[in-house]
């Protein structure tokens, strides 16, 4: 455990305990009168924790021998709900502004999201998400809340928004905000920035950034109107000169690019709000030269781009059979093939264009009659094992469940405390299933961690006992007195004649 309060069981200010011996101690004798604890704004029991100090392994906080607890994020990221609120009141006491900070349990715990309301009556609110949540939650939650402030602002934490989240705030703002922790001795900050289907702004300390009457703003970050009509308008609302082809054809590729990068599957009118409200009124036909002019741009054997776009059925628009006839090889015979082969080009854009990239899959091939071929297997290929020496790389291939479990089968106290604080960072992600096992392995882990340190403790407490150890010494020892077996008494000694 990393993570703990100070001071009481309901306090709301966060420590992180240096994991290295040398660090904590200069820590202890700086704060020698601190109490920690199991923090109930942590997720926690309220019972009273100590920090133990290790040589030869993580060096990290315990509860008291005999304590029950259920808490189970308690890796370097399970407190950044309490540190965000140390940097929000430093940010406006600089900026002058009166605000508040508030936690939220969504569901999952006390660290869900964190409000921060500012300006008369609080009509100013900026959202920080901190847990994963669907796009149905977003939109309800947006509404209901959008009727409440003047304006409102979400910053999403790492993986916790959706692609179709994604998409509607690109489309309506431009960008989304994104933010993240860094570690700086016993305390967590906050930085942010701005992302867009094209680039995104440096990370940059809460202190950077500014709150407007329109809202937060980040540096670097412009807000960009959204397009109205058949021709695009610039960032002071004036209409921008008709595109050549090329100019259109590239705006098209970029957009499509991005939204793959986004794992989204844009409609074309989604699209053309990123890549000009010219291309709105462009006919179906006149599409397919477009979208086959953005094909023949990339290079051979790249997954194809027009793949992405769907209606609002969520299926491959029509005009998309004859793009993938001419592109892709073939000509699908019915919707359900077209649907099929537009899904593996689609996952073949998210592998090749997103963030990190993979490997992608190979492409459906397309039979005569417009069939999918039948698939063959691959001839094995030989592949050469590299064996590393840093013990997490087994978690490239093994669920952190299993990878906990040989930890603590082997008795790996230091990988266990570091395969807990993986599972905490990551354990939102997982499905129900897989989160469900996790959970069970990490309460079985900590359990043994805590009953290794009782052991040691009773251990190291054991009283002696001089008076046996000095009878122990005395010559003959205890079976001085002892009588000898049958047969084996000393035999009298002969007399000289």
């Amino acid at each position: 455990m990393q993570t703990a309060v100070i001071g009481s069981p309901n306090s709301g200010r966060a420590i992180i305990l240096p994991t290295d011996a040398d660090e904590l101690l200069r820590w202890r004798r700086g704060h020698r009168a601190s109490t920690y604890w199991c923090g109930t704004q942590l997720g926690g029991c309220g019972n009273e924790l100590s920090d133990r100090l290790y040589r030869d392994k993580v060096c990290h906080f315990a509860h008291r021998p005999h304590t029950s607890c259920h808490r189970t994020a308690t890796g370097a990221s399970s407190a950044d709900h309490l540190f965000i609120k140390d940097d929000l009141v430093a940010w406006t006491g600089r900026l002058g502004i009166k605000g508040r900070a508030t936690s939220r349990d969504l569901g999952s715990g006390p660290g869900d999201a964190v409000d921060f309301r500012a300006g008369k009556g609080g009509q100013q609110h900026v959202r920080f998400q901190f847990s994963k949540l669907s796009h149905a939650e977003w939109t309800s939650t947006r509404d209901r809340l959008t009727g409440e402030v003047t304006t409102l602002d979400w910053v999403f934490g790492p993986s916790t928004v959706q692609p179709e989240t994604v998409e509607a705030l690109c489309d309506e703002y431009g960008y989304l905000f994104r933010f993240r922790f860094e570690t700086h001795g016993a305390a967590r900050h906050i930085r942010l920035r701005a992302e867009d289907p094209r680039n995104s702004t440096e990370w940059v300390p809460l202190r950077a950034c500014a709150m407007t009457p329109e809202g937060l703003r980040v540096p670097g970050a412009e807000l960009r109107r959204r397009t109205s009509g058949s021709r695009p308008l610039d960032v002071a609302g004036v209409a921008a000169a008709p595109r050549s082809r090329d100019d259109q054809v590239r705006a098209l590729r970029r957009a499509l690019i991005s939204a793959a990068r986004f794992r989204a599957r844009p409609t074309w009118e989604v699209l053309c709000r990123t890549a000009g409200g010219d291309l709105l009124k462009v006919s179906s036909q006149d599409r397919v030269g477009l979208l086959l002019a953005v094909e023949q741009a990339g290079e051979e054997g790249t997954p194809l781009l027009s793949a992405l776009l769907r209606t609002g059925a969520g299926e491959p628009p029509p005009y998309i059979r004859e793009v993938v006839a001419v592109a892709g090889g073939g000509a699908p015979a019915t919707a359900q093939v077209l649907k099929r082969w537009c899904q593996r080009e689609t996952d073949r854009a998210f592998a090749v264009y997103g963030m990190p990239s993979r490997t992608a899959p190979a492409r459906l091939a397309l039979t005569t009659d417009g069939r999918i071929a039948a698939q063959t297997a691959e001839p094995a290929t030989r592949r050469t094992i590299v064996h590393v020496e840093a013990r997490a790389s087994a978690l490239e291939v093994t669920p952190l469940s299993e990878a906990l479990r040989g930890a603590r089968e082997r008795q790996d106290g230091r990988l266990v405390v570091g395969l807990l604080e993986q599972a905490e960072d990551s354990i939102v992600t997982l499905p129900k299933p897989e989160r469900t096992k996790l959970l069970r392995e990490m309460r079985t882990a900590r359990d043994w961690l805590n009953s290794g340190v009782t052991k040691r403790r009773r251990k190291r407490q054991a009283p002696a006992n001089p008076a046996g150890k000095a009878r122990a010494k005395k010559k003959g020892g205890t079976l001085r007195d002892a009588r000898p077996l049958p047969g084996l008494e000393e035999k009298p000694k002969k007399r000289k004649s």
